[in-house]
C-alpha cells in the first residue's frame, strides 16, 4: 500500500501553469516537505493516517536537551523507525528537483522540511535541511559527529531485547 495520502490527479492544464511559474520566474526558491519522499517509502507526518494524528507529538529541542526521559522518547521511537529512512532512495520527484537545479531554474535555492537526505542523494546541492538530517546524529557533549547506521548499530546492541519486550517490531533496515 502507498503511503501517500490520497489526492486529486493534476490536470494537464495545471502541469502547464506551473511549467510557465518555472520558467518565467527570475529567482525560484523550493520548499519541500513530507509528501515528496512518501513515494521513497518514508510515511508522512500530517496526514490523517500519520504519526502526528496518532498523538506522536514532535520533541522540541529545549525538551530534548533539557530532560532525560524526552531524549529516552526520542532514541527508542527513532530505533524503532530508522529502518523507513535507512531504506529509502530517490524517487522521481526528487531527481526532478535536481535536474531542475541542475537547469539552473532553482536559483533561490532548496530548502526541506525533511530529514532523510534524499534530495542531495538525488545529486541536488547546497540543500537547506530545516529540520536536520537523519544520517548523521552529533552528540550534545563534545559535538562528534557519528554516522546513524552506526549509531543505530550500538542502539540495537546496549538494548538487545528490548523491541521483543517492549512489543514493537522495528522497521526492517536497508
Amino acid at each position: 500500500p502507498s503511503l501517500a495520502p490520497r489526492s486529486a490527479l493534476v490536470e494537464p492544464s495545471d502541469l502547464d501553469a506551473l511549467a510557465a511559474l518555472v520558467q518565467s520566474a527570475e529567482r525560484l526558491l523550493l520548499l519541500t516537505g513530507a509528501g515528496l519522499s512518501t513515494t521513497s517509502g518514508i510515511p508522512d507526518y500530517r496526514s490523517p493516517n500519520g504519526s502526528y494524528s496518532k498523538g506522536h507529538v514532535p520533541i522540541q529541542h529545549r525538551e530534548f536537551v533539557s530532560d532525560q526521559s524526552k531524549r529516552r522518547r526520542y532514541w527508542a521511537r527513532s530505533y524503532v523507525g530508522y529502518g523507513y529512512f535507512s531504506r529509502a532512495r530517490p524517487n522521481a520527484a526528487h531527481f526532478a528537483v535536481s535536474a531542475l537545479q541542475e537547469r539552473g531554474l532553482l536559483r533561490g535555492g532548496i530548502i526541506t522540511q525533511n530529514v532523510d537526505g534524499l534530495h542531495s542523494a538525488a545529486g541536488a546541492s547546497g540543500v537547506l535541511d530545516l529540520h536536520g538530517r537523519i544520517d548523521e546524529v552529533e552528540c550534545l557533549n563534545c559535538g562528534a559527529l557519528t554516522p546513524r547506521a552506526a549509531l543505530q548499530e550500538r542502539l540495537a546492541g546496549l538494548n538487545a531485547g528490548w523491541l521483543e519486550r517492549a512489543g514493537v517490531a522495528a522497521v526492517a533496515q536497508a
